[in-house]
């Protein structure tokens, strides 16, 4: 046993020594671009004989691969100091995480700028917490959204602070090294990182929240019940935080509303050190907010402070790094990948290299990702693009098939291939695989995820209105109404009913809106109160207003 330690430290510290001398032979940023390229020519001949099966996680040839994406890089850097370049570049650990995480939405220039200014000024914490760092520059490579937390308080009242990453860092590897959060920084993948470091709070915040939240990480689902609900303000329709301050600690002192009490929790967790998500979804009675905390590494608990009686359907935060929507279903689904798993990092090694090498040596190792894991989404991913750029209808088509058969348990995937399958459908004029697929996307997803299907039916009015064909558009809504009546109603309100008569006042068609109104509103029956019930009343004096005397 000690021999084998022994063995993979040698081995660990001869592939280090490797690296280290590249950059020690080629200092000159002048010769990376022929080096690479000289570099991807030894890789592809190093495959020939055994192929892509012999890149494997550890190997030099995964050392090679990875050196030769991060030289890649370096026309991104711009403004990169080249010796801290290459000093990042050292760092297996850190480029690895970098070069599996990174996105075409982020800002990859400012990205390497955060990492060498780490580098630069905190070189001790980038090399213990390589991780931490990358998440903490995918983060902040963009600003956050203006209406950040949430779209229920003013911005004046929330106290952001300007984030320096590097402070950011060090602040962090501090408390880690002090073990005040409750988790592990090193135990923590990057996809789980980027929602402990997603905040612009001042420490000051964040330290208060560690003081007084004591709550245990095994039951910190309590946190949202913690804060007071505040009843007279729904009673007097004061969804907006009313105070000048929304720091914590006023919270807690004045109680609020669900987003509030979500807000409290999710930013006591990041304060402590477990990586949390503000939710909103809509039920029976309309909006709602909850949270979602990391449980332990890989296990998400993302119904705190849902009501199920309400019937939410789906919970949708923001990926902080691009800040994009995400669902609670998404990150369920992210969650099986096993992405610690050493058959994770195999296959998302073959997946990047099909990416950089798209040529036969890259479909075979394509092959063997989805060979090794088959829902490994990136992977379809990667030939999805692929075949929807170069293959022909009938390739086209016969991928996602494969892909809605492939995933048709994630409701989600299965609705993307379906809408997929769809557009082929009405690019070739087959209207009745069109009303096949239609009637797919409805069905399949009417009881456990009928939001899909309300989006659906949003799409086809969309389509109806944009041809002006309002009769169409008319009878699509009705049957839509009908299709869903019962289930949850401020989804149908919000998503469907009063988009469409919103648009109907708008484009001058009174009666249709009038009608559609009336039936949405005898369908829904919501309760007295309600978020639905309020603004149903709302969009009744809208058009009233726009129909005045009639």
């Amino acid at each position: 046993m000690k021999s084998s330690i022994y063995f993979l430290g040698v081995l660990l510290l001869a592939l280090s020594d490797i690296r280290a001398s590249w950059w020690d032979n080629n200092p000159s940023p002048e010769t990376w671009a022929q080096a690479r390229e000289t570099l991807g020519n030894q890789l592809r001949q190093n495959l020939q004989k055994e192929g892509p099966a012999a890149l494997k996680p550890g190997s030099s040839q995964e050392q090679e691969f990875r050196l030769w994406q991060w030289l890649g890089e370096w026309p991104e850097a711009r403004g990169v100091d080249p010796k801290i370049f290459a000093k990042l570049g050292k760092n297996q650990e850190l480029i690895r995480a970098y070069l599996e995480n990174i996105k075409k939405e982020d800002q990859r220039g400012q990205v390497l700028d955060i990492l060498s200014k780490m580098q630069a000024q905190s070189s001790q914490e980038v090399k213990d917490l390589p991780a931490l760092a990358v998440a903490i520059a995918l983060v902040f490579d963009q600003p956050f959204p203006v209406s950040w937390p949430h779209h229920q308080v003013p911005a004046l009242a929330v106290p952001k602070d300007v984030v320096d990453p590097v402070q950011r860092l060090k602040e962090m590897a501090q408390l880690q090294a002090k073990r005040r959060y409750a988790l592990n920084l090193p135990d923590l993948s990057i996809s789980e990182l980027k929602f402990l470091v997603d905040h612009p709070l001042p420490e000051s915040e964040m330290e208060w929240a560690r003081k007084n939240v004591t709550t245990s990480r095994s039951s910190f689902d309590r946190v949202f019940d913690s804060i007071r609900y505040d009843t007279s303000r729904v009673e007097k329709d004061e969804y907006v935080w009313p105070f000048p301050s929304y720091r914590l600690s006023e919270i807690k002192a004045r109680g609020g509303i669900c987003v509030d009490q979500a807000y409290f929790a999710a930013m006591a967790g990041k304060a402590k050190g477990i990586p949390t998500l503000f939710f909103v979804g809509q039920g029976d009675s309309g909006g709602h907010a909850w949270f979602g905390f990391l449980e332990s590494p890989g296990r998400w608990e993302n119904d705190c402070g849902r009501y199920r009686q309400e019937r939410y359907t789906v919970g949708t935060a923001l990926d902080p790094q691009t800040w994009k929507p995400i669902t609670d279903a998404e990150l369920e689904f992210l969650a099986r990948s096993k992405e610690r798993s050493e058959s994770y990092r195999q296959v998302k090694l073959w997946t990047d290299f099909s990416t950089g090498f798209n040529g036969a040596e890259g479909e075979e190792a394509l092959e063997l990702a989805l060979g090794r894991q088959p829902d490994f989404l990136p992977a379809w991913e990667l030939r999805g693009k692929v075949i929807d750029q170069k293959g022909s209808a009938e390739a086209q088509k016969a991928f996602w098939e494969a892909f809605v058969k492939r995933f048709s348990r994630f409701p989600e995937l299965r609705v993307l291939g379906q809408e997929r399958l769809l557009v082929l459908a009405k690019a070739e004029g087959n209207e009745l695989a069109v009303r096949r697929y239609e009637k797919q996307i409805l069905v399949q997803n009417r009881s456990r995820r009928f939001d899909l299907s309300i989006g659906s039916a949003a799409s086809r009015l969309e389509e109806a209105i944009a041809e002006d064909d309002w009769p169409q558009a008319e009878t699509a809504f009705r049957q839509a109404l009908r299709e869903f009546k019962g289930q949850a109603g401020g989804q149908l309100f919000y998503y469907l009913a009063q988009p469409f008569v919103l648009a109907a006042i708008d484009a001058g068609q009174i009666n249709t809106a009038k009608k559609s109104l009336a039936e949405a509103k005898r369908l829904l029956r919501p309760d007295k109160g309600t978020l639905v019930a309020r603004d149903l009343e709302r969009l009744e004096a809208k058009l009233e207003a726009a129909n005045p005397g009639k």
